[in-house]
């Protein structure tokens, strides 16, 4: 039988995949099950357990055997993610535990100030003020920059001729991703869900949506977009929402209302998923029209799958979009890196800068919560919003207070 040398990324993609599967093998293991997966493969352990390093798939604690509590979130390495090349090699993910789950890291001692990357958005939603911006043709339909009248640059949507954009790569971008399925004039089963989400000043109903939209677009493009796509979302820390809303006092009392919206928008949501849409009037070409694979067609529209796209957009959100990267960043009270809007205008994109010097194999961490907080307050909010108790230095210390370096990176005090 005649063996090959699989290339780096092949063999790196196939070890994600067995970890995913069974994340407590061990390099050994997962040696054995690549020479049975791929037997004509030439893999030696030396070169597993450098890739799994490299890569950040070993798990650096192991865990207790046993089902974890649904109410914590559970992520993963995005291993399509090329972490070398967005951050020019200065980062690397790993996973740090199964409760905990992934993190970044510092390959090298970096300097304060230093920006270590910058990203645009998996998924975007804005506030609701500016989406009410963006319907009235006021705020660009992708970045939801306000479009000022006369704008040379600025175009609209062919499908509806409402919603504008400050860019033709801002229409083209948001027609790939979301626009095309949310279009009034194209869709317009989809308003009764979008006007349900606005009523109800629902920002998660809208980012679920989002995300089912990218899904969709994505099966209509490739087999292997779809999977890409999916692979994506599965990387994020995922939690359903009823679990999230079950750890707030009001639950016992708005439950039973909670369910009763999730139930109306579900429904809605599946009303404005019906294939085919209708056609773009200039070119005849129909936007949607495959329906989804079988493993997809019941799953996908079920409860509990949405009510995880809504979780997962509440928990891995800043400021309205969820990143394939930065969703790798955890927590301190005392941060060492911060986040940066770089666009004018608009908090479409982030930038993660360091708040300070930090040392090599450092973890990256920045606050999910306002630093200032008091303790109590601060427990409070991370439990009832990211289902965790941090256990950070200055939460576990005698010193709540949060040093003025720091405070002055954050822009909480002028320099």
């Amino acid at each position: 039988m005649a063996t090959i040398t699989p290339e780096a990324p092949v063999l790196t993609e196939l070890i994600a995949k067995i970890k995913k599967a069974d994340p407590g093998l061990g390099i050994k293991k997962v040696l054995a099950e690549i020479q049975t997966q791929e037997p004509t493969w030439l893999v030696s352990e030396k070169r597993v357990k450098k890739l799994m390093d490299q890569a950040g798939i070993a798990v650096a604690n192991a865990e207790p055997e046993g089902e974890l509590d649904p109410s914590i979130p559970v992520s993963h390495i995005d291993s399509a993610v090329d972490i070398d090349a967005l951050t020019n090699g200065l980062v690397k993910a790993k996973m740090i535990n199964k409760v905990i789950g992934k993190g970044l890291f510092a390959t090298q001692e970096l300097p304060k100030g230093k920006v270590l990357f910058t990203e645009f958005p998996f998924i975007y939603f804005p506030p609701m003020k500016r989406y009410n911006m963006v319907m009235k043709g006021d705020a660009c339909g992708l970045c939801a920059r306000t479009i000022k009248a006369g704008g040379l640059l600025s175009c609209v949507c062919p499908g509806c001729s409402r919603i504008k954009y400050c860019t033709k790569a801002c229409r083209e971008t948001s027609w790939n991703s979301s626009h095309r399925f949310e279009c009034f004039g194209l869709n317009p089963a989809m308003k009764e869900y979008v006007n349900f989400c606005v009523e109800e000043n629902w920002n998660a109903g809208m980012g679920a949506l989002r995300c089912y939209e990218r899904i969709l677009i994505a099966n209509e493009t490739s087999p292997e977009e779809l999977t890409a796509v999916l692979k994506h979302f599965d990387a994020f820390a995922t939690v359903s929402q009823e679990e999230r809303q079950k750890r707030e006092t009001s639950w016992d009392m708005m439950g039973d209302q909670s369910r009763t919206i999730w139930e109306e928008a579900l429904e809605l949501l599946i009303k404005g998923c019906k294939y085919p849409l209708k056609t773009l009037p200039k070119s005849g070409t129909s936007v949607l029209t495959k329906p989804l694979p079988d493993h997809l067609k019941d799953s996908l529209f079920s409860m509990d799958t949405y009510l995880k796209f809504v979780g997962r957009y509440n928990i891995n959100n800043q400021d309205g979009g969820l990143y394939l990267l930065h969703s790798s960043l955890n927590h301190a009270c005392t941060p060492n890196s911060v986040i940066d809007h770089p666009g004018a205008g608009t908090n479409y994109g982030v930038s993660v800068r360091l708040a300070r010097t930090i040392k090599r194999d450092e973890q990256l961490q920045i606050t999910y919560c306002d630093p200032r907080w008091k303790r109590e307050t601060r427990h409070q909010y991370l439990r009832t919003e990211y289902m965790f108790t941090c256990k950070c230095k200055r939460c576990t210390g005698s010193d709540d207070t949060l040093s003025e370096e720091i405070a002055q990176s954050l822009g909480l005090v002028q320099e």
